[in-house]
């Protein structure tokens, strides 16, 4: 009976017959503490009572779903369907830990982890912030300079002619996420563009696109992939109103100059529910496509540049692609709010492109007034 058991076992993991047989019992020193032995090949597992969880079964169960606290995983969480249980799983790059909770980075250039930055912050004075004016302001209004390492999957779209156009965000050794819209009017870059299919210039909605790098980006401490979440994760606990996220670019730091920043500018920003984005935005319509983020009375915002640049998050130590920068009414106005492109709604096209390594695992889904054309981008 235990062979029968193990063959189905192995069968299931998608191993051969012949590996499936005459490797002895290994469940003669198991160590399942609250549980019993599954033979494996070469290996066992551990099945636990109820109660209790971890690689040995030697921890008390922390939750039974995944609506509160995520379940307690650092990553992915889903439910069973055939009981009280939830599972946790680590997206590429990490292992989950002996406590099936926690993820562990496989190796130093992890997606979603950087390096502590040495540097200290250097906050642009009260007299860079300017009165609301209507039309495109060309800065990060109210930003900071970032520290060395500090958004390590930042990047700089260029044209053919080596001019800074647009931002981005590095998704994999060779992928680069941004805005649709950075690619209208024809432009050509230095690499190969995807634009979503779906994308409308006129109401700014789909506003993604993926780019291809020529080759790969050398990872290191300051070139490092952002983590993509799965879909339900991020609605279940990235996307709640009030989730402090953090916004970078290389936007002008000056209305009367046509030069770019040469230092990364970094804001932090509060993301803000859809019903009050909507009313606040009026006439504008605002879509379950993008997030919305902003701190009404306050002036910090993206601008001219910053487009297509990341949105990010910090959840139990590793970060996650919250949005990317799309479009706004004007820059910095204290009564209205920045639109982001919400990158976990696009995770099935993302997937169909042929990115490699990059896997998200949840599946995406899928007139008022709309963005001026051309005015209200943040290019």
């Amino acid at each position: 009976k235990r062979n029968g058991e193990k063959m189905k076992l192995c069968l299931m993991l998608g191993l051969k017959k012949t590996h499936c047989v005459s490797d002895g019992n290994q469940c003669q020193s198991h160590m399942c503490v609250h549980g019993s032995c599954v033979d494996l090949y070469q290996a066992y597992a551990c099945h636990c009572e109820p109660g209790y969880e971890g690689r040995y079964c030697e921890q008390p169960q922390t939750a039974t779903n995944c609506s509160v606290d995520n379940g307690g995983c650092d990553h992915d969480c889903t439910e069973s369907e055939d009981g009280p249980t939830r599972r946790c799983h680590c997206l590429n790059g990490y292992k989950l830990a002996d406590d099936h909770r926690k993820c562990i980075p496989k190796g130093e250039s992890a997606p979603g982890r950087r390096r502590r930055p040495k540097t200290t912050i250097k906050i642009r004075p009260q007299s860079s912030y300017t009165k609301p004016m209507d039309g495109l302001l060309p800065w990060m209004v109210g930003g900071e300079v970032g520290k060395k390492g500090e958004s390590p999957w930042q990047v700089r779209n260029l044209t053919l002619q080596g001019r800074f156009h647009c931002g981005g965000v590095l998704i994999d050794e060779s992928w680069v996420l941004t805005a649709a819209h950075c690619l209208d009017n024809n432009l050509r870059l230095m690499v190969k563009a995807f634009k979503h299919p779906d994308y409308n210039k006129l109401t700014v909605d789909n506003d993604i696109a993926l780019l291809r790098l020529e080759t790969p980006a050398p990872l290191s401490d300051y070139i490092v992939p952002v983590c993509l979440p799965g879909r339900s994760m991020a609605e279940r606990v990235l996307h709640l109103n009030g989730t402090m996220t953090v916004v970078s670019g290389w936007g002008s730091e000056d209305l009367n100059t046509a030069q770019f920043s040469s230092a990364l500018n970094v804001i932090k920003v509060p993301l803000v529910s859809h019903g009050v984005c909507s009313r606040q935005m009026h006439p504008f319509n605002i879509t379950h496509n993008v997030v919305c983020a902003g701190i009404l009375g306050q002036r910090t915002d993206a601008c001219e540049g910053d487009s297509g640049g990341p949105m990010v998050t910090l959840y139990r130590d590793t970060w996650f692609l919250v949005g990317l920068v799309s479009w706004g009414d004007g820059c910095g106005k204290a009564d209205k709010l920045g639109i982001y492109t919400k990158v976990s709604n696009y995770n099935d096209w993302i997937n169909t492109q042929p990115l490699g390594a990059v896997v998200v695992r949840s599946p995406v889904p899928v007139v008022a007034a709309t963005p001026k054309p051309g005015g209200g981008h943040r290019k």
